[in-house]
């Protein structure tokens, strides 16, 4: 009896592009990493820990395609503080965007609030291009951190 060969489905935009955000939050943890693997969570709650235990924190929400797969949008967050903001807890909120501030200025946080309004249509090239480089930064930055 023959067997049925399988084919890969092709990923939708919407799958490739999630599969391109989950890529760069890895790598915004591994280069935020210091020598020994540690970051600090990014709204100071004070949360220090290896960047396999933080997670990539979305400053403006994932929903909004325009910051989606944006670098600057994103920082190695504490898990519970992750949550908290995505519940809409003001503090964490504040914490963050007060971090923002410091490394962007007040400009760029305002540009970043304007691209919300924006819908950014991502073609398949585009995101496989990104996917790929993201990947190989990650393989570098592992190799920076000597595999920790």
């Amino acid at each position: 009896m023959a067997g049925k060969k399988k084919t890969k489905k092709t990923k939708t935009l919407a799958q490739l592009a999630n599969d391109v955000a989950k890529e760069l939050q890895l790598l915004v943890r591994l280069k935020s990493a210091d020598d020994n693997g540690y970051v600090f969570c990014i709204d100071g709650c004070g949360h220090f820990d290896n960047w396999r235990y933080m997670q990539g924190g979305h400053f403006l929400s994932r929903r909004y395609t325009a910051t989606k797969i944006l670098e600057e949008n994103i920082h190695p967050q504490a898990p519970k503080c992750n949550m908290l903001m995505s519940k809409g807890d003001q503090r964490v909120y504040e914490g963050y965007r007060k971090a923002m501030v410091d490394m962007y200025g007040e400009d760029f946080i305002s540009e970043l609030m304007l691209m919300t309004r924006e819908t950014k249509k991502w073609d398949r090239f585009e995101l496989e291009d990104m996917k790929k480089e993201i990947k190989t930064q990650i393989k570098e930055q592992k190799e920076r951190l000597n595999g920790l």
